[in-house]
């Protein structure tokens, strides 16, 4: 089953992208190297809602490269591209690069291919990041109580360490559950909404309409299982050691913090590009107006911790064949550029 794929505000092209045509030019990008290739930034987002919000907020305007949005659903997309070097910055969760490093043939021994270099997340606990969510028609109400059921999930990132842990949590092994794998999050949504399967885990505000009306209710959030569920956006590391690609990604931290402080002061407007761009219902468009109260949390120590112990739980419930030292996956020198 297929969800419908969210409005495109920008694909993948084989063309060559337009040079940056401000004068401007940041720090280690110097004007020998401005072309084509260095005064430009090809972002992968997940669906079209940060690309439209970013670009009514003005934030990215004036910037000394192009920036170029372009939608790919689902975290398998986005590395993909990210490894090809279609994109510059692939959207994830903060478990993705766990998943990747962990299944890769020498778990990175040689070296990171790509690092998380910015995270955020709203921690209003009214609008969860990540939930396991049940049709309230089957009656279940814990972890334990899905047993038997039509569970949807997508591979590759916050969603399904959602799903182990969620699964976990009940003392459930596949074999106890009906598991449904889905192309990514958006068309597990679209089956759980559509009642097609019993429980979803997943994206909060693909869900939160449903939850509303009382036809589902929340199981479990990423708190309860003590997933940082930041989204994420991950860069290749050789750009990161690029003094000239460092300046332009440092750049763009830093302006996404300001689009996030655009937002918190501009709901309203918010909500009407929900409703007129991205096509989102009135009640959905609510719901997401307080889901995306956001703001860049720090790549730190702390995060580094809870992410480790992620890795090991993944690892003891079989997820990722060997253990990892998730630290390297974490690139905590952008930090200045939150603030």
């Amino acid at each position: 089953m297929a969800a419908s794929p969210p409005p495109a505000v920008g694909r993948l092209s084989r063309r060559t992208l337009l040079a940056a045509t401000g004068a401007l030019l940041l720090p280690g990008l110097g004007a020998g190297r401005a072309g084509a290739a260095d005064a430009s930034l090809k972002v992968g987002y997940q669906d079209s809602t940060l690309p439209e919000l970013a670009r009514a907020s003005g934030v990215f305007e004036g910037a000394p490269y192009k920036v170029e949005w372009v939608v790919l659903p689902g975290p398998a997309a986005q590395l993909t591209a990210t490894y090809s070097k279609a994109i510059d910055l692939a959207h994830l969760g903060d478990t993705s690069l766990i998943i990747e490093q962990g299944r890769s043939a020498d778990g990175w021994a040689g070296g990171p291919p790509l690092q998380i270099i910015a995270g955020w997340r709203n921690l209003d606990a009214r609008y969860p990041r990540i939930v396991t969510a049940v049709r309230t028609r089957t009656g279940a109400k814990t972890a334990a109580e899905l047993k038997g059921l039509k569970w949807g999930f997508n591979f590759g990132g916050l969603n399904y360490v959602q799903y182990l842990l969620a699964r976990r949590a009940g003392g459930l092994t596949t074999a106890d559950i009906d598991p449904i794998q889905f192309g990514d999050g958006n068309a597990a949504a679209t089956a759980f909404n559509a009642d097609h399967v019993d429980v979803y885990s997943g994206l909060g505000a693909l869900v939160g309409e449903a939850v509303e009306k009382g036809q589902a209710r929340i199981v479990l959030t990423s708190d309860d299982l003590d997933i940082p569920a930041l989204g994420v956006f991950a860069a290749r590391t050789d750009a990161i050691a690029d003094p000239v690609r460092r300046a332009v990604l440092q750049d763009f931290v830093g302006r996404l913090a300001r689009y996030f402080a655009w937002y918190a002061d501009n709901l309203d407007a918010a909500e009407r590009i929900y409703i007129d761009r991205v096509k989102q219902s009135p009640a959905r468009a609510r719901y997401y107006v307080e889901f995306g109260k956001a703001r860049l949390r720090p790549i730190d120590a702390e995060l580094i911790r809870r992410e480790q112990k992620i890795a090991d739980a993944l690892l003891e419930a079989g997820a990722i064949p060997r253990a990892i030292d998730v630290s390297s996956e974490f690139n905590t020198t952008f930090n200045a550029a939150v603030n």
